[in-house]
């Protein structure tokens, strides 16, 4: 099974407690005016040009955001940070995007990191399916529900979508 993925965070601080590997994987169904991460929007690796200024030449580089990754890949990756989550209690985050546009992916890894002893946390912004939040829900600890806004007409106006699933799943 594989996931599209756009990073993997060591020593993630501020998803979770403890000390954690966040991986982000891509797709969101909002458009978020603040977006920390408008690269991970699209349901598709991307490719993101920047031109940088050295001396007085300019140099354009590519970078490609976004890579298929098979469950293994990415524990293999999250593990070999285990040592740190077990001193400071911290662990996995899957967040996005939007983690719950690829939950057959998010449970599989939710699955894995769980039989390895990795403790489990999914940040989410509750624009998905029941169905969707129901097949992650028992195999995480920590349920990170990240409610934009809870007045209809800015969030619809912010986000570019409404918030009546959002606050339904709540």
């Amino acid at each position: 099974m594989k996931g599209l993925v756009f990073d993997i965070r060591s020593f993630s601080v501020h998803d979770g407690p403890g000390i954690r590997t966040t991986v982000f994987l891509k797709g969101c169904p909002l458009q978020c005016h603040w977006c920390h991460n408008p690269e991970s929007r699209l349901m598709e690796t991307t490719t993101v040009s920047r031109t940088h200024k050295l001396g007085e030449a300019c140099v354009e580089l590519s970078e490609n955001i976004g890579k298929l990754m098979s469950v293994e890949e990415v524990i293999g990756r999250v593990a070999a940070d285990a040592p740190f989550f077990e001193e400071s209690g911290g662990g996995l985050t899957i967040s996005g995007g939007e983690p719950l546009m690829q939950a057959v992916f998010t449970k599989a890894l939710l699955e894995e990191a769980q039989a390895r002893g990795i403790a489990t946390a999914v940040d989410t912004s509750g624009f998905a399916s029941r169905e969707s939040i129901e097949m992650v829900l028992p195999h995480t600890r920590l349920f990170l529900y990240d409610l934009k806004l809870a007045d209809t007409a800015r969030h619809l106006h912010y986000t570019g979508k409404p918030n009546a699933l959002i606050l339904d799943n709540l």
